[in-house]
């Protein structure tokens, strides 16, 4: 059951959204976050630095576990920067790992077409694990378009016998780009970000709600590396799942889960009533959100304490 709280904010942000759901409008492309001067938090250090010409956000605590880091990728398609609110993620995820973090800043850009985000990632993670992270076992985190960044990147990896980090945490992942799954029509009129509205139907409107981004270009969506639905998980390490079960791209995160464990992957999934796409990022002060985040405090604390 959703608590009284997620229900009210998730009818204030269908109302938010209503003039860009109506027009069918990405809201990546469409909604810009501020991107004020940064100040990290008491205790923790901040600093920026390059990585094969890539920027890479790096907030520590003053005495961090010299053993472990955390790679983040951000999401927001290929047309949201680090922001704000990708931040405070990091700044939550060095907070519960006691452990530096590395926000990889790809370039965005509106006219960017697949493979250039992917490849820029690709090669600021490997230049990481080349230098300042050679000796340290790492946590990679993604959300949405960054969880796909993330598993093609590892996918890459292991496809070139690089290691991959030590645990992964996907967060709302986007990893079907052909948009195949049943809750893009399950949850049309549910998702306070991306549904329809009431008076569109889904026949009319499936296009809309499947939404084809245009990052794919002239790629296959079916492209392993571009939709890593379409991949095999064989030699992943442990995975934790979470979506908010209202999301129209809810089932890509079964299709996650559902890969991860044919492939003997230590996986686990967790679905949040009623909530919305990366709603622990969005609004992490509901009782939802703040659950989400110990479970992701719990999984950190295992992987960093075996």
């Amino acid at each position: 059951m959703m608590s009284f709280g997620a229900k009210i904010t998730g009818a204030i942000i269908k109302v938010y959204t209503y003039k860009y759901r109506k027009n069918h409008l990405s809201l990546s492309r469409s909604v810009k976050f501020k991107n004020k001067k940064y100040t990290p938090p008491k205790g923790f250090v901040y600093s920026v630095k390059e990585f094969c010409g890539t920027k890479v956000e790096i907030l520590s605590p003053e005495s961090p576990n010299e053993r472990y880091a955390v790679v983040h990728f951000h999401g927001g398609g290929s047309t949201q920067k680090m922001n704000s609110m990708y931040r405070r993620v990091a700044e939550k995820l060095s907070g519960l790992s006691n452990a530096e973090v590395y926000s990889i800043d790809y370039r965005t850009g509106e006219d960017l077409v697949y493979p250039s985000v992917h490849d820029e990632c690709y090669a600021a993670y490997v230049s990481l694990i080349s230098t300042v992270l050679k000796d340290k076992k790492i946590i990679a985190v993604g959300d949405s378009f960054g969880a796909n960044v993330l598993l093609s990147i590892c996918l890459r990896l292991r496809d070139k016998d690089i290691p991959l980090p030590n645990a992964i945490i996907s967060v709302s992942c986007c990893i079907d780009l052909a948009a195949t799954g049943s809750s893009y029509e399950k949850n049309c009129y549910r998702d306070p970000l991306y549904s329809l509205p009431k008076n569109q139907s889904f026949e009319e409107h499936e296009k809309d709600v499947r939404r084809i981004i245009k990052y794919i270009g002239e790629t296959s969506p079916y492209d392993m590396y571009l939709s890593p639905a379409y991949a095999v998980y064989d030699s992943f390490p442990p995975m934790l799942i979470q979506c908010g079960e209202a999301e129209t791209s809810e089932s890509d995160n079964d299709i996650l889960y559902e890969k991860a464990l044919k492939s003997g992957v230590k996986v686990k999934l967790t679905k949040y009533y009623g909530m919305w796409h990366d709603f622990q990022y969005i609004t992490p002060f509901l009782k939802e959100s703040k659950r989400a985040w110990r479970e992701i405090g719990e999984f950190l604390k295992s992987i960093i304490e075996n």
